[in-house]
């Protein structure tokens, strides 16, 4: 991933974070492995779907 790339998601996931959404450690890890093409989307939804619910 690019610097470019990289300043992009970050920006686009503080726009997500002041939307109101919570944005974790863990929602940046996903987006980076997602982007860099180490899991596919199908099964990052299913993995994210087998985590335990954080409040």
């Amino acid at each position: 991933m690019s610097e470019r790339e990289y300043e992009a998601l970050r920006s686009a996931l503080a726009s997500t974070h002041m939307e109101g959404f919570r944005v974790t450690e863990q929602t940046e890890k996903d987006c980076i492995r997602l982007m860099n093409g180490e899991v596919s989307v199908s099964d990052l939804v299913k993995k994210i779907l087998t985590r335990p619910a954080t409040i």
